[in-house]
């Protein structure tokens, strides 16, 4: 089992790791993330506001995400897993997960990235800033410029087993699964109680759900129980929160989850 995550614009600052600079290139993304890399430089070193504009920050975050991307290749790095700092990753609790499952964790688990592309669990991730739907010069919109790189590299990078899936929109556009591989990918969708009546998907509760899930598969699997397919994930969501999970088909699975996060 793998399980693909989105990154978070919020990120855990500093870091104790050699630089993305110090380290060798990955071998199958590493051309690209050098080409975005050298773009992301020539924006950065041009008018702060233009840069702003094109990595889509809002005001409040702008001088530091800018500063944070001059920097990018140079600075500190921790696990990504350790980096990023969103709603996702607050569901998934990592730093509160046991050991044994933290080891499991960062191997199984795969970021997708403007900037990087995608990052296991484990690789060294600097600060930075650049969603998917950022601009950069020379190379245009930063998940559409992945997709033809990510469509020859995610299947060897995954493996065998089957994949979940719980990226949002923009991250998934930037690698959609075809052919034969597509039937191991398991998509899956979180519905909350909606204030006027009914349910559908409410942004917080719905990453947050995600990464709930995310911790509660990575434990499953430590403990014993299979997953191989979209029933044995439902069954880990029934049993680890007591929420309702619908089957959809053999790839699509939809679970519920309180609008309302307890302690939130």
């Amino acid at each position: 089992m793998q399980l693909l995550l989105p990154p978070s614009e919020a990120k855990n600052p500093g870091g104790r790791g050699r630089s993305f600079a110090a380290r060798a290139p990955h071998p199958l993304l590493g051309q690209q993330r050098a080409l975005m890399l050298a773009a992301l430089a020539r924006l950065v070193a041009g008018d702060p506001a233009e840069a702003a504009e094109a990595l889509l920050l809002p005001p409040n975050v702008a001088a530091a995400a800018v500063a944070a991307n001059t920097a990018v290749r140079d600075s500190p790095t921790v696990p990504a897993l350790r980096r990023y700092a969103g709603i996702v990753y607050d569901g998934l609790g990592f730093q509160s997960l046991p050991a044994e499952v933290q080891r499991l964790a960062v191997r199984r688990v795969y970021v997708f990235s403007g900037l990087f592309g995608v990052v296991r669990g484990d690789e060294a991730v600097p600060d930075y800033r650049v969603p998917a739907k950022a601009s950069l010069p020379g190379v245009g919109v930063a998940g559409t410029a992945w997709r033809p790189v990510l469509d020859e590299a995610m299947p060897a990078i995954l493996g065998r087993g089957p994949v979940i899936d719980l990226r949002s929109s923009d991250y998934q556009a930037m690698w959609r699964p075809a052919g034969a591989f597509a039937t191991r990918v398991l998509t899956v969708r979180v519905l909350s109680p909606l204030p006027a009546g009914g349910v559908g998907v409410v942004s917080y509760p719905s990453k947050y759900a995600k990464g709930r899930l995310a911790a509660a598969l990575l434990t499953a699997e430590l403990a014993g129980t299979r997953i191989a397919d979209i029933e044995d994930v439902a069954g880990v969501w029934r049993a680890s929160t007591g929420y309702a999970a619908e089957v959809q088909g053999p790839t699509s699975l939809v679970i519920h989850h309180p609008a309302k996060i307890v302690g939130r």
